[in-house]
């Protein structure tokens, strides 16, 4: 995410908020019909600090807006849209480094799925288990 990457929070008319970037500042994009959100994440409200009648902080989960899709894009209607706005800069932060823990974990996932292809090529009709990270190899006919 470079400097022309836009950090925002999506309230949709749901109740539900988005955090995300943008290619394009909001103010470009008032004639759309349809906004582009890149990499977005549910904020879902876990717990509210009060002192008397007083909210005085609030703790969020951020969790993937669409688990079960790969895309890191999705375009929506601007109809369900309530209001965006900018993000706060430690929220920011924290949206950063949760999307590039997210691209390790893939990544990771990743390689090991190439390992395990390659040691099965190298190991035909063997199981391979690894545990704690010694490589143990079984053989499928006992």
């Amino acid at each position: 995410m470079d400097s022309t990457t836009y950090y925002k929070v999506v309230r949709l008319k749901t109740g539900e908020s988005i955090i995300c970037s943008m290619d394009r500042d909001v103010r470009s994009l008032s004639s759309e019909n349809f906004l582009k959100l890149n990499e977005p994440v549910q904020v879902v409200q876990m717990k509210e600090t009060t002192k008397g009648n007083m909210v005085v902080g609030e703790n969020y989960l951020l969790r993937p807006w669409m688990g079960l899709s790969d895309s890191d894009e999705f375009m929506i209607n601007t109809d369900v849209v309530l209001t965006i706005g900018d993000l706060k800069e430690q929220v920011r932060e924290q949206y950063v480094n949760y999307i590039e823990h997210t691209h390790e974990t893939k990544k990771r996932q990743e390689d090991d799925k190439a390992i395990f292809k390659l040691l099965k090529e190298v190991n035909p009709g063997n199981d391979i288990y690894i545990i704690n990270d010694d490589m143990i190899y079984g053989d499928d006919n006992e």
